[in-house]
């Protein structure tokens, strides 16, 4: 026992990396299936994957359902929470597009020329009008036979698909052939690698959390859940703006070039639920493009009533969300809170907005030091008209 207490006070040096240094004998006995060391970081069938897939879970959680939302006979459609982006031209914004592939199921036998869907409707931009698609879903998100399906067989034509790598950043299609790049915006080992370093703060601590990450992946999950549920979305908004740099600078670069390089064609910005990950990469053009915060805010917000109104629909009111409430919404320790992460309150963009500003000056700040500087904005400037009216829409001077 004097070993193991002395082992987790030399790991509390730093809890998310000391690890990497112990003896392999110390690894769980399931762990040695791995085909390498990733640690509490990777899906899979590594045993510490199980917090980002709650995480993941929860985010995919919609809203829970309330009697004052909107009535609707609109049917459901296969692209929730689609919409265009406040204050920017061709940039759409919305939830996983993955459904579209059941119009092509062998079940369905769907031809082409029976997609009738209204030209203003979700579908029919995704399936014709889309150009450059931005998928920032993690893989383990996505139903790859049916998103492989849809974008095969989109009568506007097949869309090939690439994907970001730090080694390799550069590997966006911009020819005028559409496409989709996926960019994995929040990956789980410089999440909780971040959640280790920043949000684990006192010695003992780091002392527990070392131990447990050496020792006790079941306890490693619980401190994880209540850290998460203590910082909720801002604390992940945090982790984002602080870790993915790199991929959120891929992501507007990708816009610019494609604007630049073609006249029509229109961008969809998409992730689980069409809020987060994406509503950083749609709150960072904006600002570029001197949106003042209230329409920022609004617009992110805009996703709750939306996605309330997507699970009223889904349910028929028959009482199954009141279900997922009451399952969704208890504060047992231990266990991810989903209703903490399944909406977009107002507070959890005015909190990143402020996070932003206080340590990088600006949000332009931000993008200096991701790399998006001010010829990159140029470029974005010049080929991304105020779609806003004059009246809503000022050059905020605190960018």
């Amino acid at each position: 026992m004097k070993t193991l207490t002395s082992l987790a006070i030399v790991l509390s040096i730093s809890p998310t990396k000391s690890f990497f240094f112990l003896s392999t004998s110390f690894l769980p006995s399931d762990f040695s299936s791995a085909s390498s060391f990733s640690g509490p970081y990777e899906t899979g069938t590594c045993p510490f994957s199980h917090p980002h897939t709650e995480l993941k879970a929860a985010m995919s959680e919609q809203p829970p359902s309330t009697s004052n939302c909107l009535e609707s006979e609109e049917p459901i459609s296969l692209v929730r929470n689609f919409r265009q982006a406040a204050g920017l031209s061709r940039i759409y914004r919305c939830a996983n597009t993955d459904k579209l592939g059941t119009l092509f199921d062998v079940e369905n036998a769907v031809e082409d020329g029976s997609l009738k869907f209204d030209r203003s409707s979700a579908e029919y931009k995704m399936l014709h009008d889309a150009g450059l698609i931005l998928d920032l879903r993690s893989d383990s998100e996505r139903n790859e036979a049916q998103a492989r399906s849809w974008m095969a067989k989109a009568p506007g034509g097949s869309i090939s698909i690439s994907n970001f790598n730090r080694d390799k950043p550069k590997q966006t299609n911009n020819d005028g052939k559409r496409s989709v790049y996926r960019i994995d915006v929040l990956s789980p080992r410089r999440l909780f690698d971040y959640l280790g370093d920043t949000w684990v703060t006192t010695p003992v601590q780091k002392a527990q959390y070392s131990f447990c990450f050496a020792f006790d992946t079941q306890k490693l999950h619980e401190i994880r859940m209540d850290i998460l549920n203590e910082k909720g979305l801002e604390g992940l908004y945090e982790a984002i703006i602080e870790t993915s740099g790199e991929e959120l600078f891929a992501s507007l670069c990708a816009i610019t070039e494609y604007l630049e390089k073609n006249s029509h064609g229109d961008v969809i910005v998409h992730c689980v639920q069409g809020k987060d990950r994406t509503g950083l990469v749609v709150m960072l053009c904006q600002a570029i493009l001197g949106i003042e915060d209230a329409i920022i805010i609004q617009d992110y917000h805009k996703s709750d009533a939306i996605l309330k109104l997507a699970k009223k629909k889904e349910h028929n009111q028959s009482g199954s969300a009141a279900a997922n409430v009451v399952a969704s919404s208890s504060n047992e320790r231990g266990k991810l809170n989903r209703q903490f992460f399944s909406g977009a309150p107002e507070k959890a963009m005015i909190s990143t907005l402020a996070l932003i500003r206080e340590k990088y000056g600006s949000i332009f700040g931000f993008l200096d030091k991701i790399g998006y500087d001010d010829v990159w904005r140029e470029r974005f400037l010049a080929v991304m008209p105020k779609t806003v009216n004059t009246s809503d829409v000022q050059l905020n001077s605190k960018l």
